[in-house]
């Protein structure tokens, strides 16, 4: 469904004239300064860790080389893992429970491990927590609330209680990380790196936005870009608000 999101932005670009768009087309630092652009801004994305870093887990959790671990990146590009299959999601938005069911409709046999009280727990301010809980469990998907995996070993993983630490092992052929996201932010440390040739570049300002900056929400992606184009002609502002807040209060006379 959040698919419908870019299908919109995509065709309303298509129908203007004074808009160029070139797909699949990856440019270097150095090409980017030989365009002579103006103004840049880099929107380079993110990649998910395969490494398990998110909530539960502020360093790297220990991997085992042999058990196949797969992330949403690899789900999307049509690489889907079969058999007994162990999803551990720390993210706790949207993905978790779309990746769980896209395993279970294909016939994998599907354990979803997460540290929250609820399967995909972000959902619950847009009120689908409800259903997706219910059509995972009518597909057979096994749910296993307030527990972390640990660590991954051949064969399974290793999980521990949020609250009490007790141990439980899940047997699996494979594990997807739903956990969180790195920047794809090398081109920007290059440009940034190499700024003493942006005015012989012709370049007034670059700047970084989006998932490149901070990994977030589909929304807050777009509200980057939005913002961008916002703010162009206009001095830099850092972090302060781009809007004055109005607060209402109720007064005595």
């Amino acid at each position: 469904a959040w698919g419908r999101v870019r299908d919109y932005r995509q065709y309303q670009i298509s129908q203007m004239s004074n808009v160029d768009v070139y797909f699949e087309s990856r440019l270097s630092a150095q090409e980017i300064l030989a365009f002579g652009f103006q103004n840049i801004a880099v929107a380079t994305g993110s990649t998910w860790r395969r490494d398990g870093v998110a909530r539960a887990h502020v360093v790297p959790m220990p991997v085992d080389p042999a058990m196949p671990v797969y992330t949403p990146d690899d789900l999307m590009g049509g690489n889907i893992p079969t058999g007994t299959v162990v999803l551990f999601d720390d993210d706790h938005y949207y993905m978790g429970g779309v990746l769980a069911e896209l395993m279970a409709r294909q016939g994998a046999k599907v354990t979803l491990v997460t540290p929250s009280a609820y399967v995909s727990d972000w959902t619950r301010n847009t009120l689908e927590q409800g259903a997706i809980h219910r059509r995972l469990a009518e597909l057979g998907v096994e749910i296993v609330l307030n527990r972390a995996v640990t660590r991954i070993v051949a064969g399974g993983v290793a999980t521990a209680c949020a609250y009490t630490g007790s141990q439980r092992d899940f047997a699996a052929d494979a594990v997807v990380l739903v956990t969180s996201r790195q920047q794809d932010d090398g081109v920007w440390c290059e440009l940034k790196a190499r700024r003493d040739q942006w005015a012989d570049s012709g370049i007034r300002s670059i700047k970084i936005i989006g998932d490149a900056e901070a990994p977030g929400p589909i929304a807050w992606a777009t509200y980057a870009g939005h913002r961008f184009a916002r703010e162009l002609d206009e001095a830099d502002i850092g972090d302060a608000l781009p809007f004055r807040r109005e607060v209402t209060a109720l007064a005595a006379d």
